[in-house]
């Protein structure tokens, strides 16, 4: 006992340290490699249903395992197999001799955390770097095994490992992922299947072949007729094509037609003039007709027969329209060089008439047919676009813009020819927007009550102020309207070869409720309420291939569905038509700073006199200055007035398809684009990147861009890997 105390007092160190008063101290549970082995060895005492805890720890080893072990191909990669299961499956291997002496690391039958030898020999992994968890044990000793644990007692696993497919063989949703994150090669190349960046990837694939073109052969004698206008049913492949012989003829353009395309499907005579433009209903079973003739006619196409006379224009009709939503295809809209827009509702009375039968016949039949009816106009209104003092004198000085010809008859000097109309979709369609030939100003109507006060002058809604440069110049006029896929943007084709876009939502400034879709029945016109102002354009489209010189080039919108992208199609005076891709995100760097710039002076109501700015004369040789204006050579592209909005010249023409100008444009309900020109020819466009890349890149040997037409995307976008790689060898 004192040897005891005398050794302790000797070594103070090993003095014990004095005991609290509130009894042992607790710690943690240690976990041992028997403890470890033990919570995950299976046994038949474990429910089948595993606790939260093993879970959540069965969980969290879950990547590790999932990188060391392979996973047969039933299995799902969430689930993968554990050794566990194996050691069950083999009764032979159901346990592995442990070794007797106590060693601090895991063992590989125990834990999830230490990598298997079987997974090192396997893959050639380094074992440190398959987990973060296994950084714990880094520091720890590590000791031989014994003999009595070997890897031929290890189970081996022979299924080969299941390849990682590519984001754009995962369906649509791959599809998408890749566009939004960008995750390609090299962005901006055709050979690539989804790229994200070039916004030519839209438009690059369109051509067209010799069996896409059809040639209008006259049928009042011999020689060829120029079409004029052409639309397309909703249903089906079907295009319709007006000449100006006054003859309709139907085209087929579906992919899954037995009849050639150059083929007439069917053809009839619908009026005695040009037909200026044509619309098919909702259902496709009318179709409305906008003739040089001052009239108008709504065809039956079941029977080709007229079933209503739309005759209250003095002047040459220039467009037609159907109104979408709840008229089922009954309510219609017509514009005129006299400067009238005429409201027609087909839902009348059809008299009925007697028709004998044909002497040559044996027995005297009579028939019952409707007679074509007189169509009722259910509202008018006159001089919607009235010129102002500037723009009457500018007239009178350069000559009118929209001026009749080919066959058309001509209207008053003092009308302002209403060159284009549209409908808003449904819900609000009693909503219509027209442009004329004097300005760049569109106007919105409500076509349930256009007169405000007593005195029947008609008063739009709204009006928007044109271009701050056209004050700058001199007015252009709009010659077509095109509304976006939802509607949202709308497209105007002006003369000064710019289609400038226009938000929908802002074409009445401030508080509007006519624009409202929520109630059934929007509110009507209050009693001497005054036009409002409307934003202006947002940003236009400009292209070195685009001029429009005439009011016949007009332009069309192909809806985005069926996994097709929108896309704007122009025709054009330099014989091509011009693609533009319509989504924004193309172009946001040119959009950055547009909200910026935007302010009610730049959406001025464009009815009021402004005073002019001075503009550049000349001295003709009859003595008289006359201003500078705008036409078809390149040379004045310079003197444009600097623009006040964004302008976007990212657009690709459909080159060597035409000859001459091409005026009317339309898309089909498989998303190919139907173009007319003044060389007598119809062609259909299609998608097809590996004969647009062919005829771009194969020169003219073997006749093979014979009676082609192609995209024009430039020199650098058929460029392979290949050769790019050469050239960047060259260079170094």
């Amino acid at each position: 006992m004192d040897v005891s105390m005398q050794n302790e007092n000797e070594n103070p160190r090993f003095l014990s340290p004095p005991r609290q008063l509130s009894g042992k101290e607790r710690k943690d549970p240690s976990i041992t490699p028997r403890k470890f082995k033990r919570f995950f060895t299976p046994r038949n005492r474990v429910p089948s249903q595993p606790s939260p805890a093993r879970k959540a720890l069965r969980n969290l080893a879950a990547p590790a395992v999932n990188q060391r072990y392979q996973t047969p191909a039933p299995s799902s990669p969430l689930a993968p197999v554990f050794e566990e299961e194996l050691h069950v499956e083999d009764p032979d291997h159901q346990s592995y001799s442990v070794p007797k002496r106590r060693k601090i690391q895991h063992t590989p039958e125990s834990s999830p955390v230490r990598p298997s030898p079987l997974a090192t020999i396997s893959h050639g992994l380094d074992p440190g770097l398959l987990s973060p968890i296994r950084s714990l044990c880094s520091s720890q000793d590590i000791c031989e095994l014994d003999d009595e644990s070997s890897d031929e007692d290890l189970p081996t696993i022979s299924l080969p490992p299941k390849p990682l497919r590519s984001l754009p063989n995962r369906g649509l949703a791959g599809q998408l992922a890749q566009r939004e994150l960008g995750g390609l090669p090299r962005a901006g190349y055709a050979h690539m299947s989804y790229p994200a960046a070039d916004w030519r990837t839209e438009t690059a694939n369109f051509r067209s072949r010799p069996d896409d073109v059809h040639t209008c052969v006259s049928h009042e004698g011999p020689g060829q007729c120029i079409p004029f206008s052409t639309a397309t049913c909703h249903r089906n492949g079907i295009v319709a094509i007006g000449d100006e012989e006054g003859r309709i003829r139907l085209l087929d353009s579906s992919s899954k037609s037995s009849e050639s395309f150059s083929k007439i499907h069917l053809t009839f005579t619908a009026h005695t003039n040009a037909i200026i433009d044509l619309d098919f209903s909702d259902d496709d079973f009318l179709l409305a007709t906008a003739s040089g003739d001052q009239t108008g006619q709504v065809i039956d196409m079941m029977t080709q027969s007229p079933i209503a006379y739309l005759g209250q224009h003095t002047a040459s009709l220039k467009q037609v329209r159907f109104q979408p939503g709840q008229s089922n295809s009954s309510v219609l809209a017509t514009s005129s060089r006299d400067g009238s827009v005429q409201i027609w509702d087909l839902r009348c009375s059809r008299p009925m008439q007697d028709f004998q039968a044909s002497e040559n016949r044996n027995t005297n039949l009579s028939y019952h047919l409707p007679q074509p009816k007189r169509g009722c106009t259910i509202n008018s209104f006159y001089h919607a676009h009235a010129r102002t003092q500037r723009q009457a004198r500018q007239s009178a000085a350069i000559g009118q813009g929209d001026t009749p010809s080919r066959r058309e008859i001509p209207s008053r000097s003092t009308d302002v020819s209403v060159t284009t109309l549209q409908f808003l979709p449904a819900g609000q369609e009693h909503l219509l927007l027209t442009a004329c030939e004097a300005d760049a100003s569109i106007k919105l109507w409500d076509i349930r009550s256009i007169h405000s006060s007593r005195n029947k002058v008609p008063s739009p809604l709204s009006a928007t102020a044109p271009p701050a440069s056209h004050a700058q110049w001199r007015p252009f006029g709009i010659s077509s309207l095109t509304l976006g896929t939802d509607a949202s943007r709308l497209y105007a084709l002006c003369k000064d070869s710019t289609v400038y876009a226009y938000s929908t939502a802002h074409l009445i400034l401030g508080h509007a409720p006519e624009l409202s879709s929520r109630n059934a029945e929007p509110p009507r016109r209050r009693h001497n309420a005054v036009t409002q102002q409307g934003l202006g354009p947002l940003y236009g489209f400009r292209h070195p291939s685009f001029h429009a010189t005439s009011f016949y080039v007009k332009c069309a919108v192909r809806p985005a569905r069926d996994g097709r992208s929108e896309l704007l199609a122009v025709g054009s005076n330099d014989s091509c038509a011009v693609l533009f891709p319509t989504q924004e995100r193309y172009f946001e760097d040119e959009l950055s700073g547009m909200m910026s710039n935007i302010t009610l002076d730049n959406s001025t109501i464009a009815t009021t006199s402004a005073g002019s700015a001075p503009t550049s004369s000349k001295r003709s040789v009859d003595g008289v200055r006359r201003p500078l204006f705008r036409t078809n050579s390149a040379t004045n592209l310079s003197a444009r007035a600097k623009d006040n909005v964004p302008i976007i010249r990212s657009g690709t023409p459909l080159v060597r398809g035409h000859e001459r100008e091409v005026g009317s444009v339309t898309w089909t309900n498989e998303g190919k684009l139907i173009t007319v020109g003044d060389d007598y020819l119809v062609r259909s466009w299609s998608e097809d990147r590996a004969q647009a890349a062919d005829l771009r890149t194969g020169g003219e040997s073997g006749g093979r861009r014979w009676g082609c037409g192609w995209a024009e995307t430039g020199a650098d976008w058929d460029i392979s890997d290949d050769d790019d790689n050469d050239d960047d060898e060259d260079d170094n």
